[in-house]
């Protein structure tokens, strides 16, 4: 998961607050959000607060969607599809442990997943991770939802248009064997790969600013958010 960081300012490049819409059919639980997120300026403002039905694609005009996953199924993922093909940025709440539904909201779009156990603080750092790119995941879930990708030879995500950058033949079984086994330390990837760690992390660096990003975790974000699969 993207490591937890202490902001005292508003996360917004351009001096304004990050806007976030909240959306559940749970009263309780949005009510809760909306007084969270209502005392949080200058770094975050409620943008406003809707239940899953009727879709309120309204949400998608925000900076972030914060979306509980915890509702009807069918409408929910609905939801997720619609929000990330309008370039929403959704997050997804859940007291649940269905992960197979978890699964499909990420590969739907949702950028980043929160459980019951997360606190206050670890909620805003999420939001404003999410609204920067970065997708809000445990390595478990990269791994579950990177099989997946594998058995059904990828599955068109929002920007799947996107050509990914030019990689050489090394390059490409790299980030294969590293999206592949995204929870591994580097010392075993270099060993998959029979390359010491050094050499691995020279390719790395190259293909981190050929990607546009500066860790494996934005590389896994790019590769996630533009349906892109390479091959080992």
């Amino acid at each position: 998961m993207a490591t937890q960081t202490q902001h005292d300012q508003t996360a917004d490049d351009t001096g304004h607050p990050l806007r976030v819409f909240a959306i559940s059919d749970f009263p309780l639980l949005l009510a809760a959000l909306a007084s969270l997120l209502a005392v949080q300026t200058p770094r975050l403002a409620l943008a406003g607060t809707a239940a899953t039905t009727p879709l309120p694609l309204d949400g998608a005009d925000s900076d972030v969607v914060l979306l509980d996953l915890d509702g009807d199924a069918e409408p929910t993922l609905a939801l997720v599809r619609a929000l990330a093909a309008r370039g929403g940025k959704v997050l997804l709440l859940t007291r649940q442990q269905e992960r197979a539904l978890q699964d499909r909201a990420i590969m739907l779009g949702a950028r980043g997943l929160l459980t019951r156990e997360t606190d206050e603080a670890l909620l805003l750092t999420a939001i404003e991770k999410v609204h920067q790119g970065q997708l809000w995941l445990d390595r478990e879930a990269t791994g579950r939802i990177f099989g997946e990708l594998s058995r059904h030879g990828g599955v068109p995500l929002p920007d799947a248009s996107v050509v990914p950058p030019p990689l050489s033949e090394q390059e490409k079984k790299i980030v294969a064997i590293l999206m592949a086994n995204s929870g591994e330390p580097a010392k075993l990837i270099a060993g998959k790969l029979h390359i010491s760690e050094s050499t691995l992390r020279n390719h790395l660096t190259v293909i981190y600013k050929k990607f546009g990003v500066s860790n494996r975790h934005g590389l896994l974000g790019y590769v996630l958010q533009h349906g892109l699969l390479l091959h080992a």
